[in-house]
C-alpha cells in the first residue's frame, strides 16, 4: 500500500509539472497574442487608430493624394 501511494504521489508531481509548463506556455502565448493585438490596433472595442494597419492606411492614403497631385 505504501508503494502504491509513492507511485501516485510520484504522478502527481509529474502531472502538476506538465501542467505549470503548460500555464507558463500559455501565459507566454497571451503576451504574443496581445503584441500582436496591438501592433495590429485591435482593441475590444475594435479597430484603434494606431498600430501597424493603422499606419499602413494612412499611408495608402498619403501615397493615393500624392498620385491624383501627379496626373
Amino acid at each position: 500500500m505504501g508503494q502504491l501511494r509513492s507511485e501516485i504521489e510520484q504522478h502527481l508531481l509529474m502531472v502538476e509539472e506538465v501542467l505549470g509548463g503548460m500555464d507558463t506556455f500559455i501565459q507566454r502565448l497571451e503576451k504574443r497574442v496581445s503584441r500582436i493585438e496591438e501592433g495590429l490596433g485591435i482593441e475590444p472595442e475594435g479597430i484603434s487608430a494606431s498600430g501597424w494597419v493603422a499606419d499602413l492606411q494612412r499611408v495608402k492614403a498619403e501615397l493615393s493624394s500624392i498620385r491624383n497631385l501627379v496626373k
